[in-house]
């Protein structure tokens, strides 16, 4: 069952026909939104939100953080400068941009050979030669250009996944001839210096180069026979590498030689056990790519193993060495939830914070799931009282920075529930249809179009109220629950307690009251489990509503 929102123009109708005139057609309103259009309105309803300073003083605070950090520790520091040199490369927070200062803080982050400090190295350079097509470009600058990349392409790829080098050097070599030529001639001259480097360190990152520029090279060749050839070349590299002590060579072997080169960042997996042993090794070791997957693994229940949310949390600490937001995310989640430890609510908001203010793992957009869980927290007042304008501004923040969904939604819902002011309800549904559009994967679309069905069969929206299209809604509702389920994604408390509402009160289906009873049973169930106070939050109203169905049924 697809929704029509994939057609290029979507229609959101307005009727002037409540309960005691629904055949009414007079003032009829129909307002056509392109999907352009609805980005645009999507921009401008979150922008009203946006609180001034909020933001700058994360980023300031981190700032802050950060420099006071690397005055007083005595450890690593190399993500630190990392961070720092972004912070001056994008003129990010407080700091306005200084190409100087921030190569300064990346050359300091490439001592520890920091991968996001070398993939930001080969950014400068790209953005200082601007557009190589460009005529105005001698081909010797062209070169030298597209050899200092190449340099520090590789060895950020080299270290793990961490930004987009991997795949910029992957299409690179595909697609052009000046960066094949390159490339080759670096993997010739890391072949040449083998024979020549005494040092057992340095050798080991050099067979470490040499192993992912052989599966680079092999990914985009298209003869099986010398593929296969250099993959297994690329394999050998990595395990001397391995042998003389190179974390990131195990990690790059459980990537590359057990998971396959189809995924982007392959996840480790129970079911293959020298690809976790390759993991658990690259961890031990000090990866903290390695570590963080691991983590996510061990807080995930597969069918050979449970959840362990203490060890989960001991690799995340480890992993949080390389401040990532992705890593931090995870970190403030656990002390969110009590995942393996007290649950803090201050410190859960400490590093969603600090998530905020850091880059994120690939060099993407970030998720926003940060903006969320802060969101949430001032929303529904978890340690701190309820402020609905800090949850509105962080909502909006998630919209603006990474399309998050969930922020789309609970932005939705306040403005439907009239807890905002300035909006009407067309807002709130642009954004409901915002979520239908971006949710291919069945997320919280549901959720959406159970919304939507609210909306359209509330009197108190005498304008908009559609008894068609409200049970139109709701059946889409029903069968999107349903999918997730089918397509084995994992269902939230919420998911079940929606369906239970659904069957309790017949919305778009007949009424089940035994069905409905399952679904709160199981969104009770799911919240034991998952222990995420957001699932707790709805299990607590399908308890209630559990508790007055069976006292009808008996």
């Amino acid at each position: 069952m697809d929704f029509p929102v994939t057609r290029f123009r979507i229609v959101i109708q307005a009727r002037r026909s409540g309960p005691s005139s629904r055949t009414s057609s007079s003032n009829t309103i129909k307002f056509k939104d392109t999907l352009d259009d609805l980005d645009e309105d999507a921009i401008k309803i979150a922008r009203n939100y946006l609180l001034d300073g909020v933001d700058e003083r994360l980023h300031r605070n981190s700032l802050e953080q950060l420099t006071r950090s690397i005055r007083n520790d005595v450890e690593d520091n190399s993500h630190k400068y990392y961070q720092l040199g972004y912070y001056y490369h994008y003129g990010i927070g407080p700091v306005q941009k200084d190409e100087h200062k921030a190569m300064e803080n990346y050359r300091l982050a490439i001592e520890d050979h920091h991968p996001g400090a070398y993939y930001q190295l080969a950014q400068l350079v790209q953005d200082r030669y601007g557009n190589y097509n460009d005529v105005d470009i001698d081909q010797l600058t062209l070169i030298e250009s597209i050899e200092e990349q190449v340099k520090m392409l590789t060895k950020s790829a080299a270290e793990g996944k961490y930004t987009q080098s991997y795949r910029k050097l992957k299409d690179s070599y595909a697609d052009s001839q000046n960066w094949r030529s390159v490339i080759d001639d670096y993997y010739q001259s890391l072949e040449k210096s083998v024979d020549t480097t005494e040092n057992t360190n340095q050798l080991s990152h050099i067979y470490n180069e040499l192993g992912i520029l052989d599966v680079i090279t092999a990914e985009c060749n298209h003869e099986k026979e010398k593929s296969d050839r250099q993959l297994q070349r690329g394999y050998d590299y990595f395990e001397k590498s391995k042998q003389l002590g190179k974390p990131a060579a195990s990690y790059n072997l459980a990537v590359h030689k057990f998971a396959g080169l189809s995924s982007p960042r392959p996840a480790p997996t129970t079911h293959d056990s020298e690809n976790i042993q390759y993991y658990i090794m690259a961890a031990d070791q000090g990866h903290c790519l390695a570590q963080f997957e691991l983590a996510i693994l061990y807080q995930t229940e597969t069918p050979t193993t449970n959840r362990d949310y203490s060890e989960a949390l001991k690799l995340l600490l480890k992993s949080a060495r390389y401040g990532y937001s992705d890593i931090l995310y995870h970190v403030g989640l656990a002390y969110l939830n009590g995942l393996g430890v007290a649950q803090d609510l201050n410190l859960a908001k400490d590093y969603f914070e600090w998530a905020i203010a850091a880059t994120n793992l690939f060099d993407n957009l970030h998720e926003g799931r940060q903006y969320f869980q802060l969101g949430y927290i001032y929303h529904k007042g978890l340690g701190l009282s309820i402020d609905i304008e800090q949850a509105t501004h962080f909502y909006a923040s998630g919209i603006l920075m990474a399309n998050c969904l969930q922020c789309y939604l609970f932005l939705a819902k306040l403005i439907e529930k009239k807890k905002l002011q300035n909006l009407n309800i067309s807002s709130a549904i642009k954004l409901y249809m915002k979520i239908i559009e971006l949710d291919n994967n069945n997320n919280i679309n549901g959720y959406a179009h159970y919304r939507l069905g609210k909306i359209y069969s509330n009197d108190r929206y005498c304008n908009y109220y559609d008894s068609r299209l409200s049970k139109i809604h709701y059946e889409y509702a029903l069968d999107r629950f349903r999918s997730k389920r089918k397509e084995k994604i994992d269902r939230d408390s919420d998911d079940y307690y929606h369906v239970g509402r659904i069957y309790q009160f017949g919305l778009g289906v007949r009424k089940d009251l035994d069905a409905a009873v399952i679904n709160y049973q199981k969104a009770i169930g799911t919240a034991e489990i998952t222990s995420s106070v957001y699932d707790k939050h709805y299990a607590q109203k399908a308890l209630k509503q559990r508790k007055s169905l069976l006292t009808l049924l008996e």
